[in-house]
């Protein structure tokens, strides 16, 4: 399995790009919010990038695959979004991954991951990249490492599904 593509890399292939130059003319105010990436055997890991517009509360995203498209506006929960600060990103998705899963066999190790998702945001624990492992015992594994060291901040195990009333 390849490299994915570095998060800077694809901000650096967005912002080059006529589509992201031709929003950005429109929406100054907007700033970088958020990236995330699922990980995959079989998808190379396309980069969803979120630019928070304050003006309106929405973010709009852009997919940084071998194309570039943009995808319309879209509701946030939080408005309290914080901008993300790249020069706090001295980690890797890759490396944050890689984290995730010395916590996962270390810790949770019953619980096998299905799925990975990282989202890079900045969250009470400070920039961080989200990684969650969906797991084969239906719960998600919730790791929070840093941007800036690679160490694992918080890591928390959730029940995807609650039956009880």
């Amino acid at each position: 399995k390849g490299k994915t593509m570095k998060f800077l890399e694809a901000l650096e292939k967005l912002k080059e790009s006529e589509i992201f130059k031709n929003w950005n003319k429109d929406h100054k105010d907007s700033f970088l919010a958020h990236g995330f990436i699922m990980s995959s055997e079989k998808s190379e890991g396309e980069w969803q990038i979120g630019f928070f517009n304050p003006k309106s509360l929405k973010v709009l995203t852009f997919v940084i695959l071998n194309e570039i498209t943009m995808n319309p506006e879209s509701e946030v929960m939080n408005k309290e979004i914080i901008a993300l600060d790249i020069n706090l990103i001295k980690s890797t998705v890759d490396e944050a991954f890689e984290k995730a899963d010395e916590v996962q066999k270390e810790k949770y190790s019953t619980h096998l991951p299905l799925k990975k998702m990282a989202i890079l945001q900045n969250s009470p624990e400070g920039q961080v990249w989200n990684i969650t492992l969906i797991t084969r015992t239906f719960k998600t594994l919730n790791i929070h490492v840093s941007t800036l060291n690679g160490e694992v901040v918080k890591d928390q195990l959730v029940e995807i599904f609650s039956f009880d009333k």
